[in-house]
């Protein structure tokens, strides 16, 4: 991943994909295919970007990706604002496609780069809105989902539905190549749900730290966040501690010793600070003792 530049308070990075990625969808669409696909996907990513900072929330990083981009805020990644991020950047793109079709009605000697526009709108807009992680659609799912399901099983529900999406597309896309009539992009693009889809199933503790800090973010914004308690035994490790708080949205631990006698208390604070002191293998309640000294 490689820093690009920075747009006031906000990073610019891209994912290390993004060069092989374009290098191939240049061969295999043509520089002006490729030249308008990347302005309908901006178009789209400023509807993501705009929203999240119209809720009031910090934008750190916006992350270009071989098919879209991940804004990384300090937004809660469960309830209603996410659904609205999520949404913002296919309903940008579809208004995008109309105001195309409307210039071309209007100006006709535009049709021969507004057609190709709206098209690309309208194809990014409606296949960012399948159920299917990292897409638009997958992250609205998993948002939905959190009302009912802890956000952890939400997220992987949707990074294997995307693996499906993904084999079927990969499927598709080398019967088509038999047939001589296979599209390198849906190669590529089920490639790239293949990839997020593992790589969002495989995720474990990096990700449990990205969620804490970005609760920490929240109320360093003066946001309120509900407190959820979760009561775990002193010899579990810090690190299946934080899958736990992950798994069940928890934001503090009691921590209960033998007799069931409680040893102490852990916010996400004191977990991170221990983590970094002493690494995912310290046991609660070596942390319990590290910060009652």
């Amino acid at each position: 991943m490689r820093r690009l530049l920075l747009q006031g308070e906000t990073q610019i990075r891209a994912h290390w994909t993004v060069l092989p990625a374009l290098l191939l969808l240049l061969v295999a669409e043509g520089p002006r295919r490729v030249g308008l696909g990347l302005l309908a996907l901006l178009v789209h990513e400023l509807g993501h970007l705009f929203t999240a900072r119209g809720l009031g929330y910090r934008v750190s990083a916006w992350e270009l990706w071989p098919f879209g981009a991940a804004l990384e805020t300090d937004m809660d990644t469960g309830g209603r604002e996410p659904l609205f991020v999520s949404l913002a950047g296919p309903l940008c793109g579809l208004g995008a496609a109309g105001m195309s079709l409307l210039f071309v009605r209007l100006l006709p000697v535009t049709a021969g780069v507004m057609e190709p526009f709206f098209l690309q709108n309208l194809t990014l807009s409606l296949v960012n809105l399948l159920p299917a992680e990292p897409l638009d659609g997958g992250r609205a799912l998993a948002a939905l989902l959190s009302r009912v399901l802890p956000l952890r099983r939400a997220r992987r529900l949707t990074a294997a539905l995307g693996i499906l999406l993904g084999a079927c597309l990969l499927a598709l896309g080398v019967y088509g190549a038999i047939l001589g009539v296979g599209s390198e992009t849906a190669l590529l693009f089920a490639a790239f749900l293949l990839f997020c889809g593992g790589r969002t199933l495989l995720a474990g503790e990096d990700q449990a730290i990205a969620d804490l800090l970005s609760r920490q973010g929240a109320l360093r914004a003066g946001r309120p966040l509900e407190v959820r308690e979760a009561a775990l035994s002193a010899d579990k490790t810090a690190g299946e501690a934080l899958r736990e708080l992950r798994r069940g949205r928890y934001t503090l631990i009691r921590v209960i010793g033998r007799g069931n006698r409680l040893l102490g208390t852990l916010d996400e604070g004191a977990l991170l600070d221990g983590l970094l002191r002493r690494g995912t293998k310290a046991t609660l309640r070596d942390l319990v003792f590290l910060f009652d000294r």
